[in-house]
């Protein structure tokens, strides 16, 4: 088992944290300048992060979260290689209400038992 400040994959992690935020804010085509602006944090300071030369606090984590819209867990290992266009889907499925959530959902799964039957 992995010592304390390490994860499975054996990095650091700062730098596992920083490489997760990087990977994200590419994946939503964002500039570090545009999420700097969108977490309230300065693009100089998110490269150090990102880099892994920083530890980042909780509200840094939480800003910088708040800046990806996406839980904190997510940048701390929630749910893995999450590619653009899960991630755009995601995007648009939030931002319909409930009711056409559900009904999308419902056909995404529908889909996927057609292509397993």
């Amino acid at each position: 088992m992995p010592g304390p400040g390490v994860i499975r994959n054996r990095l650091p992690l700062p730098l596992a944290f920083g490489r997760e935020v990087r990977r994200r804010r590419l994946a939503l085509g964002l500039t570090l300048e545009q999420l700097a602006e969108r977490s309230s944090l300065t693009p100089n300071y998110i490269g150090t992060v990102e880099h892994g030369q920083r530890d980042p606090s909780l509200s840094t984590i939480l800003a910088l979260a708040r800046g990806l819209g996406v839980a904190p867990g997510e940048l701390l290992g929630g749910i893995g290689e999450t590619g653009p266009l899960a991630l755009e889907a995601a995007r648009l499925i939030e931002a319909q209400p409930p009711d056409v959530q559900e009904a999308m959902l419902e056909l995404l799964r529908s889909m996927t038992r057609r292509r397993r039957g």
